[in-house]
């Protein structure tokens, strides 16, 4: 890919380094003022400052005015409940001069850790926290975590063993110390068959004196009920648990416009094919680093076309807007992610627009003679249909994209001219597949009947 691509597409480009699993570059100590660390899905929205969800002023325990305001720093889109969830129980336990656990559960790119980064890149908040992150995966041994936290808080120790290394740490706990947030990333990787290290871990914060605020980050949602059930017998071991729910795809799609608008190629994606890559994504995963993937991945696509374009024909393609993503694209795309096309056959997800579309293709195969149709002259029967029943119909544009939308069902397929209304439409399915589809006996009938829409 050519620089001048990778510069004009910033679509996510952390997608690629940063996974959500993967241990970020600089931990030991918190980043500064801008997070450039750990961005799971930073370039989704820059940092927003103020958005009208700060926590209200109290006066600090040192007799200052100005409380450490974490949530300031501004929220990742469509995560704003669970910021200000995790912001305010930081700065609970921060206000009371405590200590606590908190347990983020979750699946794969839906926020954990670029929200938790966001919060700790507040520069008040860093002035009051030694900051210690481990990435679980990285070690061999469960009882290996106990090493790399000595490390993380610069512990000397006498022996090397696993027992010298928790008693290092007990210890340091129990000295008067500067409050520790110890951020243990894939902590379902300490799980062992007795969990002593897990529970010896949790056990900490309820120590007196240990001012240690402890987050464990993983994708199982009941680790804590499932793994650790002693910790639900006593209180103050309860950790406080914030769930990070997959992205629906209503959210995806206002992630993708709010990226693409950040990145300045909002006039790339139609409507329908974001919808469409949505869907597909919320409905397997709701991974919106994979939506961002995909999105980069056709942008990329898309300008390269034009270029090439420009290559061939530099006169009539220099004055031409910027190409955009076409929804056959799209769909050839998921199909090579995901391997198949989305169908749903529910007469929910089928909606009325789509099924005149179809009845209208099944009207020309049965009263036509000539098979040889075209997306120009399936709108006009489509349009007779609809005036028929008086219905709104879509106008031509929209109907090229409506066509796009019943091929990602495997329904029909769509070969062709660089003009869409030249398309040329071919059923895939048997007519008795088309009908259980549908399932709208009555419609079908209907239309099937109404010869008269076909015209000459």
């Amino acid at each position: 890919m050519s620089r001048s691509t990778r510069r004009s597409v910033r679509v996510s480009e952390v997608l690629e380094e940063s996974k959500e699993n993967t241990t970020p570059k600089r931990r030991g100590r918190p980043p500064r003022s801008k997070s450039d660390t750990l961005e799971e899905e930073e370039e989704v929205s820059p940092p927003k400052r103020a958005r009208g969800r700060k926590a209200a002023p109290k006066e600090s325990p040192t007799g200052g005015q100005e409380e450490v305001s974490v949530t300031a720093i501004g929220c990742l889109p469509e995560r704003e409940r669970e910021t200000e969830n995790l912001a305010r129980h930081i700065e609970g336990i921060l206000t009371s001069n405590g200590s606590g656990s908190i347990y983020i559960s979750g699946p794969p790119g839906t926020g954990k850790t670029a929200t938790l980064t966001r919060i700790i890149s507040d520069p008040k908040l860093a002035e009051k926290l030694k900051m210690v992150y481990v990435n679980c995966t990285s070690i061999s041994t469960a009882g290996g975590i106990y090493k790399k936290i000595c490390e993380g808080l610069k512990i000397s120790t006498s022996g090397s063993t696993e027992k010298g290394f928790l008693t290092a740490i007990e210890a340091y706990l129990k000295k008067k110390h500067k409050t520790v947030m110890l951020v243990l990333d894939e902590i379902d990787q300490l799980a062992s068959s007795k969990q002593t290290v897990l529970y010896n871990i949790f056990e900490w914060p309820a120590k007196q004196g240990s001012n240690l605020i402890l987050i464990g980050i993983a994708n199982a949602l009941d680790l804590t009920d499932r793994l650790l059930s002693r910790l639900q017998a006593k209180c103050e071991l309860k950790p406080h648990l914030i769930q990070f729910m997959p992205y629906s795809k209503q959210q995806l799609v206002n992630i993708l416009k709010n990226n693409l608008r950040q990145n300045q190629k909002a006039e790339m994606f139609n409507d329908a094919a974001l919808q469409l890559l949505a869907a597909k994504v919320a409905s397997t995963s709701g991974d919106a680093r994979r939506a961002l993937l995909l999105t980069r991945t056709l942008v990329e696509s898309t300008d390269n076309e034009h270029r090439q374009e420009k290559k061939t024909k530099p006169k009539e393609v220099a004055t031409s807007p910027p190409k955009a993503v076409q929804i056959r694209s799209v769909i050839s795309t998921l199909n090579q992610v995901y391997g198949t096309t989305q169908t749903m056959t529910d007469d929910e997800a089928f909606p009325l627009q789509q099924k005149l579309l179809v009845c209208a293709l099944l009207l020309i195969l049965k009263a036509s003679k000539n098979k040889d149709i075209t997306v120009g002259k399936l709108h006009q029967v489509y349009k007779a249909v609809c005036a028929k029943r008086n219905l709104l119909s879509v106008d031509q544009t929209e109907f090229s994209n409506l066509c796009s939308l019943v091929e990602t069902r495997g329904i029909l397929r769509l070969q062709g001219k660089k003009e869409p209304r030249l398309n040329r439409v071919q059923l895939q399915w048997d007519e008795e597949e088309v009908h259980n589809a549908l399932n709208d006996k009555q419609l079908i009938a209907s239309v099937l009947s109404d010869t008269a829409c076909v015209g000459k």
